[in-house]
């Protein structure tokens, strides 16, 4: 799963509050009522999967440690969620952190770059306490959009048509990869998963997922033509300091840019 948000911010609407759940300290009963009330969110999001999935991904993963931040309206009823996952993996001898994340908006509420801030928060809280165990973001990008976003922000992530992927980078996406489980579409590039999610597109991410003029745009569509279809290209993103701090630099830059321009930042 990925978050995704519209790139057309002029009928975005502003949310209202905002509040984060240690899913950790919740019994199994608080979990399942605050998935029950999730997955209609994200019903609007996605096709698939099914309400029993869709709480295994979410808030009963067996992950190590699991942070969700609810994006509330005026009224305040949840229109949106992130969530965080942190697992821990052992590949050949040598020990790996991996951020995982489901999130969403209703539509009226994308465009805003809410889900933004708390995801790179949750990766330089985690670079913190665990500064000499590498880390990385894995991604089963489902949606143009997903990747844009990554390739916009992040000075350095893998596959980008910018520079090859190194052995030992492919190497270890796919070894992190076989580890969660989603089956390769094509062995003949195993980066393609079969993640069983299809992206309900907003008029605007319409457009984007047609921008062939845009090169992150069309080497996603080059690389992953059965999106439409629930497949998702593995996106590896290193959370090294180099790296999370181009992509705050790079989101910061954009919002001072907007704000004297007039014209709001987007995701």
């Amino acid at each position: 799963m990925s978050d995704r948000t519209s790139t057309d911010t002029a009928l975005a609407r502003q949310i209202a509050g905002q509040r984060t759940v240690d899913i950790d300290r919740l019994d199994a009963t608080a979990r399942r009522a605050l998935g029950d009330a999730l997955y209609p969110v994200q019903q609007l999001i996605f096709h698939g999967p099914e309400k029993e999935e869709f709480l295994d991904h979410v808030m009963f993963p067996d992950a190590e440690r699991n942070m969700v931040r609810l994006y509330l309206d005026e009224a305040g009823a949840t229109v949106g969620f992130c969530a965080v996952h942190r697992y821990r993996r052992k590949l050949n001898g040598r020990t790996y952190l991996v951020l995982r994340a489901e999130a969403g908006l209703h539509p009226d509420f994308r465009g805003r770059g809410s889900t933004y801030w708390f995801g790179i928060t949750r990766a330089l809280r985690q670079k913190l306490r665990h500064p000499f165990t590498p880390l990385y973001y894995l991604g089963t990008l489902v949606h143009v959009s997903s990747y844009h976003l990554f390739y916009k922000y992040f000075p350095k992530i893998y596959p980008t048509p910018d520079r090859d992927m190194p052995d030992r980078v492919r190497d270890l996406a796919l070894d992190l990869s076989e580890s969660f489980h989603f089956p390769a579409v094509d062995p003949s590039d195993p980066l393609v998963r079969d993640a069983g999610w299809t992206t309900i597109e907003t008029p605007q991410e319409a457009v984007l997922s047609h921008q062939d003029n845009r090169l992150d745009v069309a080497y996603y569509r080059k690389r992953n033509p059965g999106y439409a279809h629930g497949h998702g290209l593995v996106v590896l993103v290193p959370l090294s300091w180099p790296n999370l701090a181009g992509a705050v630099f790079r989101r910061l830059r954009e919002v001072i840019s907007h704000k004297v321009t007039g014209r709001r930042p987007h995701l």
